[in-house]
């Protein structure tokens, strides 16, 4: 039944005022290991693509609602998820997939440092992709162990968007982020539309600025944990260090060049560590939302960023999810005038047998709009119209 009709029977019972039911969680499938993200080609109907931290892809058939036995890519040979950050943790897949049946993916390597790489489809028309398909693509080494980021994607302008963590540690100590000969603390753009290889977009603002890298497109970022773009704007979830978490937006141009402020400032405020923190940079970008740490409703400890949901329930569309990955708050709100306004929580909503889910490790959206929420101990809930 479709939620336009259900509401139109609410509202019937009601003599005519209309009753909404709140959204809620259903569990969509389990007993996974240690998920990190899922996705599919544009418009597709048929699977849904899980990644496992340890280096697996596994299929979920969308008619039968089960998994597939047999992994897409099992690859946990070259894959390093000793540390909680370490993964396989990102995969987007190409724009023109019918065509050219490739895609994405972004992970620590068997040394724990940050590489994206390409994979082909097989002509056969089977679910198995041969780990010799890979390409390796952009590669940036990693001086420890956590902020790995994580999140690759294409923007509207068809490039692929990387966004890279700062190295690890506490406060950025080789100041990465603000370093643009290094591609830590960065969302990158590359061209990936060529046979082989990639190309860097003429256009990235640090092509022709001597020592600069060029797959650079902003900066100053310090472990983006989900990102996603609706329409023209970036959603950009960035872990905080000791006391704030943040959200950012820009629209591609102001993306251009954009400087997050880390290691100079964590949200809207100056890193007090002594000889880190600073005023606002050139080009700084302030969050659109910051929460404080703690572990109170509108609190948190580490962010998960989601999506603009464009989905089939009609109260939640054009509502901006996002969560906390320790805590397991989830919230929205909703991006008006550059601001986000009614901030609004979800957490009670959306509890299963009475719990908070946590380890929120992403958000996850279908071809159709759907959102999903992804437990790092194992499970995917599709949020519904209950």
């Amino acid at each position: 039944m479709s939620p336009s009709i259900k509401h139109l029977i609410l509202a019937s019972l009601v003599g005519g005022t209309p009753v909404f039911a709140a959204p809620s969680l259903d569990l969509f499938v389990d007993d996974l290991k240690r998920p990190t993200y899922m996705t599919a080609p544009s418009g597709s109907s048929d699977y849904l693509y899980i990644l496992e931290k340890e280096g697996c892809i596994r299929v979920f058939d969308r008619k039968s609602g089960k998994l597939l036995d047999t992994p897409l890519l099992d690859i946990k040979d070259r894959v390093r998820s000793k540390s909680n950050e370490q993964g396989l943790l990102g995969m987007a897949f190409s724009p023109t997939f019918s065509k050219d049946r490739r895609f994405y993916l972004y992970y620590t390597d068997s040394k724990g440092h940050t590489q994206v790489s390409r994979f082909s489809y097989p002509d056969n028309g089977k679910l198995e992709v041969d780990p010799a398909s890979e390409e390796k693509l952009v590669h940036a080494e990693q001086p420890y162990g956590n902020h790995n980021g994580g999140w690759i994607d294409f923007g509207p302008d068809g490039m692929l968007y990387i966004g890279t963590g700062d190295g690890g540690a506490a406060n950025d100590p080789k100041n990465n982020s603000q370093d643009l000969s290094n591609l830590l603390g960065k969302m990158l753009r590359i061209d990936v539309s060529t046979d082989k290889a990639y190309q860097v977009p003429s256009d990235n603002p640090f092509v022709n600025q001597k020592d600069a890298a060029p797959e650079i497109f902003a900066y100053g970022l310090r472990n983006p944990w989900r990102c996603s773009w609706s329409g023209d704007l970036m959603f950009i979830g960035d872990v905080g260090q000791n006391k704030w978490e943040e959200i950012n937006v820009t629209s591609l141009n102001q993306l251009k060049g954009a400087n997050f402020g880390w290691r100079l400032r964590e949200g809207y405020h100056e890193t007090p560590k002594k000889g880190v923190g600073g005023d606002k940079p050139e080009n700084n970008v302030e969050p659109v939302h910051e929460y404080v740490h703690g572990g109170g409703p509108d609190e948190g400890l580490s962010v998960t960023g989601g999506y603009v949901y464009r989905g089939s329930i009609s109260e939640l569309k054009g509502l901006y999810f996002f969560a906390d990955y320790t805590i397991g708050n989830v919230w929205t709100f909703e991006y008006k005038e550059g601001k986000a306004q009614n901030l609004k929580s979800w957490t009670k909503d959306f509890e299963v047998d009475g719990k908070k889910i946590t380890q929120i490790s992403s958000f996850a959206e279908d071809p159709q709009g759907e959102l999903y929420i992804i437990s790092d101990k194992g499970s995917i809930y599709q949020i519904i119209d209950k």
